[in-house]
């Protein structure tokens, strides 16, 4: 599965996560996982709201880091991969009972 840079994403419901200094550390409590995001992926975590696609998390990188766009959109569309893959992100649709946006 390709994520869309389009594509609007909200955390899982079910997570726990919690902020130490830099890092965000997320535990998915079905599974009885931790999972740890180092400064950058946190940045793009904390932004993740339901109302943010892939372009504009990017942007927000861009921002804060000395990166290119293409850079900071390829890097944000991995993470946001890698948390959907890992069931930590739902698209904004599943959320909503399947009614598209």
């Amino acid at each position: 599965m390709n994520v869309p840079a389009a594509e609007i994403w909200q955390k899982n419901p079910s997570l726990a996560w919690r902020e130490i200094e830099d890092e965000t550390i997320i535990i998915s409590p079905s599974e009885s996982v931790m999972h740890e995001l180092n400064g950058t992926g946190s940045l793009v975590w904390r932004n993740i709201d339901g109302r943010h696609t892939a372009e504009e998390l990017a942007a927000l990188l861009v921002e804060q880091y000395e990166v290119t766009h293409e850079t900071a959109l390829a890097d944000t569309l991995s993470l946001l991969q890698e948390l959907s893959t890992r069931k930590l992100l739902l698209p904004v649709e599943v959320l909503q009972g399947g009614i598209a946006r």
